[in-house]
């Protein structure tokens, strides 16, 4: 009988595909109508007709090809498919200059597919896996607590709900602490500096830390230059900025898509 496999999702959604294959077969139908004796448009001006054909045309194409592009990138993105999420977890690990031995905080973490890769990579660590879990978004503490349970890992990991805000942990309760791709999406603090400010508070001092976000989008953390030497303000001895999307493993696709390129690194030492 063939093991049950850990259900970790995916960045790009079913949703947004579904929304896609919706707009793409609208297109080519409307498109397809332009064309048709039968249709409405066969009382139109010649011309504007014409007009009105090539762009339904154009507008299908595109709709098409974004659909196309859509899939391929999910189909990259997913873990059992081209597996680059799986990678960018071992990218956002290796920075992490740390022995194992402690406990270590996932801040969003979401299917729990960070927290159950360090906790594999660590086997003396305790792993604490938080998050909000929004309903808008298709992960649940159920599905974390099951994915390690899969994993064999489940008796080294807690996962509980917490607003990375503005968590329930004493200051520098933990020895290490990971986030990837998160802190934007933190809808209770407008201001995302203050989200790694709260990320940090509970690393101890000598701790390391490893967070992955849109640390190059300049509208959420204003110039990367100003903004390391603001952490650095936080309690940080060390700290280094790394942009994500430089990566060697990742394909062009994907550095292609929108949010890629403001994807960074920061890593260092409290």
């Amino acid at each position: 009988m063939r093991e049950k496999a850990p259900d970790y999702g995916n960045w790009i959604s079913g949703k947004t595909i579904v929304q896609l294959i919706l707009l793409a077969v609208l297109s080519v139908i409307f498109c397809a109508l332009s064309f048709s004796p039968f249709s409405f448009f066969e009382t139109w001006n010649p011309g504007l007709l014409w007009t009105v054909r090539i762009l339904l045309s154009g507008v299908a194409v595109v709709m098409l090809a974004r659909l196309i592009r859509m899939v391929r990138v999910r189909w990259l993105f997913s873990y059992t498919g081209g597996g680059i999420s799986g990678r960018i977890l071992n990218y956002v690990l290796s920075y992490l200059a740390w022995d194992g031995k402690g406990s270590l905080l996932d801040v969003g973490c979401g299917s729990g597919a960070l927290s159950i890769k360090a906790a594999k990579k660590y086997p003396a660590a305790k792993i604490t896996g938080v998050d909000f879990w929004e309903p808008s978004w298709a992960y649940t503490r159920e599905q974390c607590e099951e994915n390690a349970v899969i994993e064999g890992v489940r008796e080294r990991i807690v996962f509980q709900k917490e607003d990375a805000a503005a968590m329930s942990f004493a200051d520098g309760a933990f020895d290490a602490a990971v986030s990837n791709f998160v802190f934007h999406e933190v809808k209770s603090q407008p201001d995302k500096r203050l989200v790694v400010k709260e990320a940090l508070r509970v690393v101890k001092p000598g701790g390391t830390f490893v967070f992955q976000d849109l640390f190059y989008n300049r509208e959420l953390y204003g110039d990367p230059a100003d903004f390391v030497e603001e952490v650095k303000r936080y309690g940080v001895s060390e700290i280094e900025i790394v942009k994500s999307v430089r990566a060697e493993f990742l394909p062009r696709l994907v550095k292609a898509h929108a949010r890629m390129k403001d994807m960074g690194l920061i890593y260092g030492k409290k």
